[in-house]
């Protein structure tokens, strides 16, 4: 369920992943840290997963950081044209 404020907590869903296991872009809450990053989920063939900020190779878990909540990021900013 994604709430008013767009934030999935990831007790209630993970982001979907696409056929190689990576899910797009999406912005990440931290449980133990303040500021808000972009990251993506993946997941391992046994079926595992994990988030990691950015293009990172380590996740964030790694580094001692807890996501506790995600959601989609807009669209890109387009100028109109007429």
């Amino acid at each position: 369920m994604i709430r008013e404020n767009n934030w999935v907590p990831v007790t209630e869903r993970l982001p979907e992943v696409d056929k190689y296991g990576c899910s797009k872009y999406i912005l990440l809450s931290f449980e133990n840290f303040t500021i808000p990053a972009v990251g993506r989920y993946e997941v391992d063939k046994d079926g595992s997963g994990a988030f990691y900020e950015g293009d990172e190779d380590r996740t964030l878990v790694s580094y001692g950081v807890f996501v506790n909540a995600w959601m989609p990021l807009p669209e890109c900013y387009r100028e109109e044209t007429e």
